[in-house]
């Protein structure tokens, strides 16, 4: 598992991606909370509901958007 940290020009922690061990990657804003996960093998991005939002990876999106 490993942890890439998301930050503002300014160096301010906005938030996480997290990939597990599947591919599977999961989007923390800064206080931890998840905002959402991408599954590589359907190539989807879905919200904290698993509602899809998007085809492709936009996490980093969902985490500025947080922000």
């Amino acid at each position: 598992m490993s942890r890439e940290t998301i930050k503002d020009r300014y160096q301010r922690t906005l938030g996480y991606i997290i990939t597990e061990g599947s591919g599977r990657q999961k989007a923390l804003d800064a206080a931890q909370r998840t905002l959402g996960y991408y599954y590589p093998q359907q190539d989807v991005t879905k919200d904290a509901g698993q509602r899809t939002i998007a085809h492709g990876n936009v996490l980093a999106s969902l985490i500025y958007d947080a922000g």
